[in-house]
Order: C-alpha cells, then sequence, then structure tokens
C-alpha cells in the first residue's frame, strides 16, 4: 500500500493480527528476530508497492519489510528473501545520515506533536538488527558499519537531537522524541532490541552497557505502563486522556515481553507479561479498554488537521 502516513508504527493496515514470537531466535546469536515480521512482506520483489519516494518514507515500514523478509527466508521459502532483505538493507544505507540516522521529513501524522526532521528510535534500533542480520548471514562489513552507526543518535539526548530519555535510573529510546517525553513501550523494547542485536552481533560494548541498563531501567518501570486493567500504549503527560493500548496494542507488548526472556529475562518483565495476558482475558477490561481508545481518539483524532483544531491543543500539530 502507498506510504500515506494514515498509519504508523507496528501495524500498518487497519486489520487487527496477533503477532508471533519469532521461531528462529538465538538467545544467544541474532539469527530470528524476536518478532515474526513474516506478514509485513508479501513480496520479496523490490522496491515494495507500497513505498513512495524518499520524503515520505515512514522508516519502521522498510525495516520491518526487510525483517519480514529476512525472517521468510529462514523459513526456507527461497534465496529470493534474502535478496529482497538485502535490497532493502541496501537503501537504508544509501539513506543513512553519516551520523547514522535515517530522517523523516514530515510532520508525524498523528497523537505526537513532532515536526521534520524528526528520528525514531524505534527505525534506528530496527535498522540496526536487520543490518546486523546480514552482516552476519553474507559478512559485508558495509551492514556491519551501518549498523554501527544507526545507533549513534542512541548516545544523544532528545534535546540534542538523539532519542535518549532517562527512566528509572537508566535509558529508554523515544520512538517519537518529544518535549516532554513520550515513553511509547512498544517502540523503546524495539530500539533496546536493537541495541542487544549489535551488542551480541558485532561485539559493541556501548551497544551492550545500553541494552543491559536499558533493560534494567524498563524491568524497574514496567508499572508504569500498567493501569491495573490493561497496558497504556505511552506515558506522554501533554494528552487530555491516558492512551491505553489497542487490543492489537496490547497483545503486542505481551509477545514482546514474552520473547524478550529468551534473550534477555527479568522476573519483573515476565509478571508483567502474565498481568497483561490475565488482562486481556476478562471481557470487561477488552471492553473497557476499547470504550476508553475510542473515547481517547474522540479527543485525540488521528486526522493531523482535525487535531489542530481541538481545544486543548492550543494550535499545536497533532492527531
Amino acid at each position: 500500500m502507498a506510504s500515506d502516513h494514515k498509519s504508523t508504527g507496528f501495524f500498518s493496515s487497519a486489520r487487527v493480527f496477533s503477532p508471533r514470537v519469532g521461531a528462529h531466535m538465538d538467545p544467544e546469536g541474532v539469527r530470528g528476530y524476536p518478532i515474526d515480521f513474516g506478514f509485513k512482506a508479501e513480496s520479496p520483489d523490490w522496491p515494495p508497492a507500497w513505498m513512495g519516494p524518499r520524503e515520505t518514507l515512514l522508516h519502521v515500514e522498510l525495516t520491518q519489510w526487510g525483517l519480514g523478509c529476512f525472517e521468510r527466508y529462514l523459513w526456507g521459502e527461497g534465496e529470493s528473501w534474502l535478496a529482497g532483505a538485502r535490497a532493502g538493507a541496501d537503501h537504508l544505507v544509501s539513506d543513512q545520515e553519516p551520523g547514522g540516522a535515517w530522517v523523516h521529513r514530515f510532520p508525524m501524522p498523528h497523537t505526537f506533536p513532532l515536526d521534520p526532521p524528526w528520528l525514531s528510535s524505534m527505525a534506528q534500533g530496527q535498522g540496526a538488527s536487520l543490518l546486523t542480520r546480514l552482516h552476519a548471514e553474507t559478512g559485508e562489513e558495509a551492514y556491519a558499519e551501518a549498523a554501527l552507526r544507526a545507533l549513534g543518535p542512541f548516545a544523544a539526548p532528545t534535546a540534542a537531537g538523539g532519542v535518549r530519555v532517562e527512566l528509572e535510573g537508566g535509558p529508554f529510546f523515544e520512538e517519537y522524541p518529544t518535549e516532554p517525553a513520550s515513553y511509547v513501550l512498544n517502540g523503546g523494547i524495539f530500539a533496546l532490541w536493537g541495541a542487544r542485536d549489535v551488542a551480541v552481533g558485532l561485539g559493541d560494548q556501548s551497544a551492550a552497557a545500553d541494552w543491559e541498563r536499558g533493560l534494567d531501567a524498563l524491568a524497574r518501570g514496567i508499572g508504569r505502563w500498567d493501569t491495573g486493567r490493561w497496558s497504556l500504549y505511552d506515558l506522554y503527560p501533554a494528552l487530555p486522556l491516558r492512551n491505553v493500548a489497542s487490543s492489537a496494542y496490547h497483545l503486542l507488548h505481551i509477545r514482546q515481553l514474552e520473547a524478550n526472556q529468551a534473550i534477555g529475562p527479568r522476573p519483573e518483565l515476565a509478571a508483567a507479561a502474565e498481568r497483561f495476558r490475565g488482562y486481556m482475558a476478562r471481557r470487561s477490561n477488552r471492553a473497557g479498554s476499547f470504550a476508553h481508545k475510542l473515547a481517547f481518539r474522540l479527543v485525540v483524532p488521528r486526522n493531523r488537521v482535525l487535531g489542530r483544531r481541538m481545544p486543548w491543543t492550543r494550535g499545536e500539530a497533532t492527531a
């Protein structure tokens, strides 16, 4: 589909998808990705049919497509899928800024007020994960070099143009580097996995420190996203209502926390996954979260133009 930014992040279509924990994960290496992105790649042909010009590209769409191609290659579906993953990675390498960033050149389309240029820790981390895997598979040094550069923005705070904020005495990496910090849970976890993959796959000590310290901070702070009935999508304090996760994102949180136990087990995160599963099993919780999300979208519409007209925004961009 065309990259028109009507949706962003993990779910780039309106359909509800049940994410799977990756079947080819290697707790000691970087073979399969913790979440199976195979569904994101319907064809290995380059460029993907949905891909628009550079100025409109949401980089997570490309990183997830590449990871999906690589996962389908691991499933034994043929060399064409490896070729597709490499084509996506080659584009990422060619589009990477000298400091490692993949820059978005359009306003954030909804929910968070971000004007261009802006970065996303999720794109940086997933790009690093894809490039590290392809380096391991092909031996191409250009992929390793680009993966290391991709984590460059992890070192700088958001106020200085990076993606790093503090959480419980450790780092958290912002999918949307807003001020104040938004702390999007799924994007922060995906970003952490990028640090982990570069640490394990390329032996980088800075990435290893970010992975361990970031994982410990997430374990200490995971309760911040727990309402006692459901999980929150983010912690952005400037919204008029708390942004509870949709059912699809709540399930994604569960799958991420489950998958993380294979590569970076923490008892606090395992306990959170169990609580989140319990919430989802209750019909009253599912109904309540749906009603809350509906109310949230009435006051924080996805449409950016409508969002500017809401009284609470005071003229700021949102959606």
